[in-house]
């Protein structure tokens, strides 16, 4: 069956991005794994909020070739957008599910935190992939919000970058 899995990029202190959403902080001189992730996920999953801000920033909804994008909203109504977005509301868990049962690579829970906050209380991750950049910003949009169930988590895996970011994967216990 097919894994759902969050990966992110944060600030050590905990942000994903400042507060008013700016990301000028996140390294981009290096891959730092991404190539190998988009080569194990064919679908991403994320959040009105997150989807609007990346049309808004010059992404594209097609950004990475071969992806089905599937954007949850209680408030568009609309099926099918540009790109083969499609929006989806209704019961989180129900779709989910139908997802993995579904053939093709894994999930990507792209965010951002309302989405990231209801997955992780209907215990939807598998694998939480955190980018972490050596950085405090003092004040953002948190990673994790809200209120979730305690999750133990197992390392899977830590990959350590001359920059000083560092990738931390995590299965669930």
């Amino acid at each position: 069956m097919r894994k759902v899995k969050l990966f992110v990029a944060n600030s050590l202190d905990g942000h994903i991005a400042r507060p008013d959403g700016g990301v000028d902080w996140l390294f981009t001189d290096g891959d730092y794994g991404m190539r190998a992730f988009f080569k194990s996920v064919d679908t991403a999953l994320l959040g009105r909020k997150t989807y609007d801000w990346a049309l808004a920033h010059g992404g594209a909804p097609d950004a990475f070739k071969g992806m089905t994008y599937y954007v949850f909203s209680r408030s568009r109504r609309q099926r099918k957008a540009a790109g083969g977005v499609r929006f989806v509301s209704g019961d989180v868990r129900s779709f989910v599910e139908s997802l993995r049962r579904a053939g093709g690579k894994d999930i990507w829970l792209m965010g951002g935190g309302e989405l990231t906050e209801s997955f992780l209380r209907e215990r939807l991750i598998d694998e939480l992939i955190l980018t972490v950049h050596p950085v405090l910003l003092g004040a953002g949009l948190p990673l994790f919000r809200g209120v979730y169930p305690q999750t133990d988590l197992k390392l899977l895996k830590c990959k350590t970058y001359k920059t000083g970011l560092v990738q931390l994967s995590y299965g669930l216990k």
